[in-house]
Parts: C-alpha cells; sequence; structure tokens
C-alpha cells in the first residue's frame, strides 16, 4: 500500500513538472542563444560545481489574470549558490531599486521584469554581475503563504525596533511563530525599517536562513506531497526535477550557520524625483570574485555592464554594512541560543504524528540513490 502511494505520487508529480515547464524548457533554451550569446547556450545548464547549483530567486506579484498573466515587477531579487553535499549556501540579495541598465536605458531593475519576464531579469543580471545565470525559480506570493503554511509555519526573531500590526498580523520584536500570510506581510513591510529597502533585504535573508532551519527540523514530519504540489502549483521554475529531488534527499547537511548572505553594496539617491539604490559595481564584483568565481562569464566584460554611468559617482561609508550580513544587530549566541528554546518546543509537537507523512520522503532518498 506504501508502495502503491508512492508510485502514484511520483506519476502525479512527473505529470504537473512536465506539462507546466516542457514546452516552457525548451523555449528558455531558445531564447538563451538569442539574448545571451554562443557560449552561454553551449553550456546552458550545465553544471560548474558537482552537487551545487546557482539560482535566481524572484519574488513576484501574482497576475489576477491566469489564462494570459501580465509581466510584473519583482519584489525580492536573490542570487543562491546552494552545495547539496556541504550544505553551504550563499545568498546575494539585489535590492529592487537598484539602479542598472535594463535594455537600453538605466532604470530599477526590477522593471526588467516588467519589461520582459524572467528572461530580461537574467540577461540584465548577467550583464550587470558577469555570471552565468542559467536556473531560476519565479515565485509568487501565493506560493509564500502555501508553502509555510504547508511546514507548519516558520520561527522567525524580529529585531529590536521592528513591530507590524496589519490585519490579523501582529509582530513584535522577538522570536514569533508565523504563518504564510504573517511572513508575507512582514516580508513586504518597508516602513517599519529605519533603512527602508534594505532593511527589507535584511528580513528576506535572515527569512531564507529561518525557512532552512524549519526545513532541516521538520523533514521528517512534512507532508512532502503537499509541498510538492503547492511548488509545482506556485513556483515557475526551470530547474529539473531531478535536481530537485536530490537537493531535498540531501536537507539534513543544511543549516542556517551555513548560509552567508550578502547585499550589493550601495547608496540611496533620488534622480529627478525617482528613488533609486545607486550600485557599487566595483565593491559588488568584488563579492563575485570572492563567493561566484567558478560561475563568471569567460566572455564579459566590464564594459558590458555599463559602468562607466556612474564613474564619477561618489559612494559614502554608509553603504559598509550593505555588503555582508546587512546590519545583522543580534549576535549569533542569542540567536541560537533563542532558536534552539523554542524548536525543542515545536520538535516535540511535530513528533506526535509522522507515519503517515514520512513515506514521502523516505521513498525520495532511495530514488535519489538509485538514480
Amino acid at each position: 500500500m506504501k508502495f502503491k502511494r508512492f508510485l502514484i505520487t511520483i506519476m502525479v508529480a512527473l505529470f504537473v513538472f512536465f506539462s507546466s515547464n516542457a514546452y516552457l524548457n525548451k523555449l528558455q533554451d531558445k531564447k538563451n542563444i538569442n539574448n545571451y550569446g554562443a557560449e552561454a547556450a553551449e553550456n546552458n545548464k550545465e553544471k560548474k560545481v558537482d552537487n551545487e547549483i546557482l539560482v535566481l530567486l524572484v519574488g513576484v506579484d501574482a497576475s489576477q489574470n491566469k489564462e494570459n498573466p501580465e509581466p510584473t515587477r519583482t519584489d525580492t531579487i536573490m542570487l543562491c549558490k546552494i552545495n547539496s553535499e556541504t550544505g553551504k549556501v550563499d545568498i546575494l540579495s539585489i535590492p529592487r531599486d537598484s539602479r542598472v541598465k535594463v535594455r537600453d536605458e538605466f532604470t530599477k531593475v526590477n522593471h526588467a521584469h516588467a519589461y520582459g519576464g524572467i528572461e530580461l531579469t537574467l540577461k540584465t543580471l548577467r550583464d550587470f554581475l558577469g555570471l552565468d545565470i542559467d536556473y531560476y525559480a519565479e515565485v509568487n506570493f501565493e506560493a509564500v503563504v502555501n508553502i509555510v503554511d504547508e511546514i507548519g509555519g516558520v520561527n522567525y526573531k524580529v529585531p529590536e525596533g521592528v513591530r507590524l500590526d496589519e490585519g490579523n498580523t501582529h509582530i513584535r520584536p522577538g522570536m514569533n511563530k508565523m504563518n504564510g500570510q504573517d511572513v508575507l506581510t512582514y516580508l513586504r513591510a518597508r516602513k517599519i525599517y529605519q533603512n527602508a529597502d534594505l532593511g527589507r533585504v535584511n528580513a528576506q535573508q535572515e527569512f531564507m536562513k529561518g525557512i532552512i532551519n524549519e526545513l532541516v527540523k521538520k523533514s521528517k514530519t512534512i507532508n512532502m506531497t503537499s509541498l510538492v504540489e503547492s511548488y509545482f502549483k506556485d513556483v515557475k521554475t526551470n530547474l529539473p526535477l531531478g535536481t530537485m529531488i536530490d537537493f531535498a534527499s540531501k536537507m539534513s547537511n543544511f543549516s542556517s550557520e551555513k548560509c552567508k548572505t550578502y547585499t550589493v553594496p550601495g547608496n540611496p539617491q533620488y534622480i529627478d524625483g525617482v528613488s533609486y539604490y545607486i550600485p557599487n559595481y566595483e565593491e559588488t564584483w568584488k563579492i563575485i570574485d570572492k563567493v561566484f568565481s567558478k560561475y563568471k562569464l569567460k566572455s564579459w566584460k566590464k564594459e558590458d555592464s555599463s559602468y562607466w554611468e556612474y564613474q564619477n559617482y561618489t559612494y559614502t561609508n554608509d553603504n559598509e554594512n550593505s555588503n555582508e550580513d546587512y546590519q545583522n544587530s543580534n549576535s549569533n549566541e542569542e540567536d541560537e541560543e533563542y532558536l534552539d528554546e523554542d524548536y525543542e518546543d515545536l520538535n516535540q509537537e511535530d513528533e506526535e504524528n509522522t507515519e503517515d507523512e514520512n513515506y514521502f520522503d523516505e521513498d525520495m532518498n532511495n530514488l535519489s540513490e538509485d538514480n
């Protein structure tokens, strides 16, 4: 009976995956040839490092028109390097107001998605960063709510001075147990931070660490069938199914302590009455050389980024903390102690009823090993 349920689950997952992504992947490959040049097309979707992927994670508003969705601006832009063997995760956040070249004009980086969808977003970031980015995961906000609810919520430590009351969401400094709607409301808020969008970037990065901890600690109790269904329903991606299964089977290798976060350094600036974030190109490329060097495009040149736009721009020192773990005011020791206490209580609740929910995890591990 258990094996029969597993087969049904796999058949459904394969059907959903291939029906929704097969044509998309073919289209994506063609666009890579046209937009990204011969090198990107030739090396498309080839692993540069064993057991590791580089994926662009973007968060977008769900289109109201499901049959003919219109492109929308990205609310979250994160470049994620994930190694399933070591469990290390490196995240580079690109503030959505970053003023970079999109097609033939300098504008906010999140406009790229509105102008040309995920394809133009990938091309814009390739030109800006000089990185061979082939994989992407486009997450709408319904996915955030559904996935967080599927794993039973997220424990998140909110920084001092941050308070939020909106609808049924009430967030206070310290440890908060958030459901999907709480998380969405919190991550989208800007006015609750003194540093506006950069504060939200930091909140998004810390959320990623929190979700990693939740997935690891609940990996034996999560109903993976429902989680996969939520993923395929609300996430547009070209990541191969086999890769996702492999990474999911090695979830125990990950932890928030192995997750390192970075933010494109720069300064806020008003130009013609519009608020922008002026990225520091040279400092950004230092992060690229340090963290993502194995993914650099060989044929890329600095001129491809149109960096000369800011040659005479004077950057202040206010952006020092926007580089690595931006304004992480809470000490690691306090965070770990707080999290450990809360997770102990959480684990006791989760261990009560796991038998029916574990079969997919076990069989997925076996499938990964067989392949």
